[in-house]
């Protein structure tokens, strides 16, 4: 079965925002597991950004001669806003505070992952053969997530 840059990422954007989803819903009636389900956001979001930063962008630049701009350094840029708001959210898991960031973080990520959903990803797939593809998301998942913890 193929599966392109697309399809895999977005699957894990989808994945991250159900366990993002179900911290939030949680975190009032059952502390105990909403920071585990935290927990496994930021370990998964943080792994994410790490695929793309260290794996996908390097392609994306290569193919396009885009480095230091373009949507890649856009993208970094809000990977650096979504790191600040996942160690604020970290810290105040308790508090009542934390609707107002988690509300920014969701922001961030939904604009964020249209646009490479929308631009970066299909640009990834367009300049990549499928062994290129294949071996792209073999690094992804073969990259371990205690790294992100």
């Amino acid at each position: 079965m193929k599966t392109t840059i697309l399809e895999f990422m977005s699957k894990d954007h989808d994945r991250l925002d159900n366990l993002f989803e179900e911290f939030n819903k949680l975190r009032k009636s059952d502390i105990s597991r909403a920071k585990s389900l935290f927990l496994e956001f930021s370990v998964g979001l943080q792994a994410h950004i790490a695929w793309e930063e260290d794996i996908l962008f390097p392609i994306f630049e290569r193919g396009t001669g885009m480095y230091d701009t373009g949507p890649t350094a856009v993208m970094r840029m809000e990977h650096g806003h979504i790191k600040n708001f996942l160690e604020e959210i970290s810290g105040k898991v308790l508090a009542d505070e934390l609707d107002e960031l988690g509300i920014k973080l969701l922001e961030v990520l939904g604009s964020h992952n249209q646009k490479e959903e929308n631009i970066l990803y299909p640009a990834i797939d367009n300049l990549t053969n499928e062994q290129e593809k294949k071996q792209a998301i073999e690094r992804m998942t073969e990259l371990p997530s205690e790294n992100f913890a």
